[in-house]
Formats: structure tokens, sequence, C-alpha cells
């Protein structure tokens, strides 16, 4: 199946989030969230900061991103896999007969079982 490509543009602004730890000495470390491989440790909060700005904007220029949809199973047919046989005996002149078999069969094995409950002795402690 080919992947259907949403769009191939570079001119697309990237938004990531910046974990920016300060040190007790006052230098900082600034990682990107969404890219924890990105990792610089600074002098000060605004040296990472910028630090790591360059090293995405350095790596995003040998890179191409691209984003594409990939179908997934609807929710309605993974959740209901016997969806697609509702109806398939509606015009069966038998169905009636068969369903009113499957009804008493049930009442039989209620009764049985029912029975059964009844025959159990119970002990309080």
């Amino acid at each position: 199946m080919e992947p259907y490509i949403l769009a191939t543009s570079q001119t697309a602004n990237l938004k990531v989030n910046i974990v920016l730890e300060t040190k007790e000495d006052g230098s900082a470390i600034a990682s990107i969230l969404e890219l924890p491989q990105y990792r610089v440790e600074a002098g000060t909060r605004e040296q990472a900061v910028a630090t790591l700005k360059q090293l995405l904007r350095e790596r995003m220029n040998r890179v191409e991103v691209i984003p594409m949809e990939i179908k997934l199973p609807s929710a309605e047919q993974s959740e209901r896999p016997w969806m697609k046989f509702a109806g398939v005996f509606k015009d069966d002149p038998d169905f009636d007969a068969v369903q009113q078999y499957i009804q008493e069969y049930r009442q039989e094995l209620d009764a049985t079982e029912n029975a059964a409950d009844s025959n159990k002795k119970y002990i309080r402690i």
C-alpha cells in the first residue's frame, strides 16, 4: 500500500518543548522533550537554549520531514467484528423456526441450572 503524503514543505516551523534544568552551580542542561538525544550543557540557561537551538537548526538542514497519514481500521470495525454478518439470515424461511428452537433450548438449560442450584446445600459459618 502506497502511503499518502500530506505535505513535503520545508518552510513550516517546527515546534518542540525544551526541558531546561538549572544546576546548583548556575550552569544549565537543555534538552528537547520530543527528541531526547538532543541535549546540551552550558554555563547559563540562555547559552544552553541558544546552543540547543543551533544544534537542532544544523540537524534540520540535513534532514527532510515528511508528514504522512496511515489509515487505521475504524474503531467500530475492530470493536464489533461480527457486525459484518448481521442480517445475513433475514430472508431465510427457516430462521424463525431456528430462533424458536434456540429459545426453547436456552429455557431448558436455565431450568436445569436452577434445579441444580436448588439442590446445593449451603453451610452457614
